[in-house]
This record gives C-alpha cells, sequence and structure tokens, in this order.
C-alpha cells in the first residue's frame, strides 16, 4: 500500500517509512529538494495558521458581564455602597 493508495488520510502511519518517504519524494538526510519545496509551497501555501482575531479590551471587559451570577454580585455591591452611603439618611425607612 502506498501513499496515493491510502483513501483516509489518517491511515497514513500504516505505511512504513522508507515507502512514506519514497511517495513523498523525500530523503532522509536532506529532506526535500528545494524544487519540490518551491513546488509544495506553491501548490499548498506556507505552513502557517491563520492568526487568530484579537479582541478588544471592551469586548473583553463586555464579556465577563455576561455571566448572571457577576450581574447579581454587581448588583449587591451597588446596593451595599448605596446603603453605607445613605444609610443614616434613609434608616427609618429600612426598619
Amino acid at each position: 500500500m502506498t501513499f496515493s493508495q491510502v483513501e483516509n488520510i489518517e491511515q497514513i502511519h500504516t505505511l512504513k517509512s522508507d515507502q512514506l518517504l519514497k511517495d513523498l519524494q523525500a530523503d532522509t538526510k536532506q529532506g526535500l529538494s528545494s524544487q519540490e519545496v518551491a513546488s509544495r509551497l506553491q501548490k499548498y501555501g506556507p505552513n502557517e495558521l491563520p492568526h487568530p482575531e484579537q479582541e478588544s479590551i471592551w469586548e473583553k471587559i463586555k464579556e465577563q458581564f455576561e455571566d448572571l451570577l457577576v450581574r447579581i454580585l454587581c448588583l449587591a455591591a451597588v446596593v451595599s455602597f448605596v446603603v453605607s452611603l445613605f444609610g443614616k439618611t434613609f434608616y427609618p425607612f429600612f426598619l
């Protein structure tokens, strides 16, 4: 079985190393020839992962407040702050 005969790319590991190198036109000591490198670069493009989209700082901050528990804690903090500022003024209303 050769590389070109493998129907599923996940079965490449079943090939013998010498057969795989032959099918890929590679050498164990020198790797690929410069012509083969240029050919594959032209055909497949560079071997790079796409750069992930960057999130702005505001999107990251907004994301932190999407959780319901965080919203409840923020509301509790605001209520606690208001009570601490005006607690003595509104104390009769809290009885």
